[in-house]
């Protein structure tokens, strides 16, 4: 049940402006490194998508590769393509070891680190890393982590058809252009398109204040997929139990919540993602969880739907419903 929306503390706005290029300097930073390491990497790759950020809550080949590349680098990961605690922890302790900012997701910083050379007779796990992407194209190799003639060559179709150098050794640029172009058959979704998709979608509606009426503008459900559209993260609300933070929105999340716009058919307003006030634990926090009310079905079945598309949570709170992605 949606109340409307209350008092709260208004911000000035010469201090929300200073917050909000708080905010965007990380992301701009990494965009600027991005375009440079393209650059001096050479021509080929210059036109290249960067590299993405893989975080908790995402799922599929991209994290599959992070697990891989993390158990080459001695930080045994099950590899089963999903970005849980177990692997954001390992990630951390990666990035704890290479000097780099312990935040828990594989962005352009800690991507360079990460990947390994990989070449005809390389094997184990950074050879399954390469193949798990070359598939992302439509090669079909067998994950079997020999990199042999098979993959030498999709390797070098590969590069043919991105300007690269058509050795069939795996290096920086290749690992680039692999991980941050969008793949085949759709499995490159990105979480900004998924964000602007849900924003465009005339049966999903987003919150522009909190049903506690507590007023923080920058971390409603709105605003939540309005920055992630843009390539940024979504921000927690300043008055919740871990205060005002930057997280990743998860891809398993807004693909399960666009799908049951898109393929359920379902209406529903999403009230809070990553904002609001919840319990200590919420995985809200963490950006894989959101709430929704006034749905076009009952919530017991906007339960069922959301577990069928692979919720890990999913509870009838009686005047919503909570949704969470592991």
């Amino acid at each position: 049940m949606i109340h409307s929306a209350g008092g709260g503390t208004v911000r000035h706005p010469a201090a929300q402006s200073r917050r909000i290029m708080q905010r965007r300097f990380p992301a701009l930073v990494a965009t600027v490194l991005a375009a440079l390491v393209a650059v001096l990497l050479g021509p080929g790759t210059a036109q290249a998508a960067t590299w993405p950020v893989i975080a908790r809550g995402d799922s599929g080949a991209q994290v599959t590769t992070v697990q891989h590349l993390l158990t080459h680098r001695g930080y045994a990961t099950t590899a089963d393509g999903i970005f849980g605690a177990g692997t954001e922890t390992k990630v951390k302790s990666f990035q704890s070891a290479n000097g780099l900012a312990a935040d828990g997701s594989v962005g352009p910083l800690t991507w360079p680190k990460l990947v390994v050379t990989v070449q005809n007779g390389s094997s184990g796990s950074a050879a399954k890393a390469a193949q798990t992407q070359l598939n992302r194209y439509g090669y079909g190799l067998a994950v079997d982590g020999a990199f042999g003639t098979a993959s030498v060559n999709a390797a070098k179709n590969f590069q043919s058809k991105h300007g690269l150098t058509a050795d069939g050794v795996v290096g920086a640029a290749t690992w680039n252009a692999l991980v941050g172009g969008s793949g085949s058959g759709g499995g490159g979704t990105s979480r900004a398109q998924l964000a602007a998709s849900i924003d465009a979608n005339s049966r999903i509606s987003l919150l522009t204040y909190h049903i506690s009426g507590v007023s923080d503008p920058d971390s409603t459900a709105q605003a939540n997929i309005t920055d992630t559209k843009n390539g940024t993260t979504a921000e927690t609300s300043n008055y919740s139990d871990v205060g005002e933070r930057e997280v990743w929105l998860s891809t398993a999340m807004l693909n399960g919540m666009l799908k049951l716009a898109t393929e359920r058919g379902y209406t529903f307003l999403v009230t809070e993602i990553a904002g609001g006030d919840h319990s200590s634990t919420s995985n809200h926090y963490e950006g894989i969880a959101f709430d929704a009310d006034n749905m076009s079905v009952s919530n017991a079945t906007f339960v069922s739907a959301c577990r069928a598309y692979g919720a890990t949570e999913a509870l009838d709170e009686g005047n919503h419903v909570h949704c969470a992605w592991e």
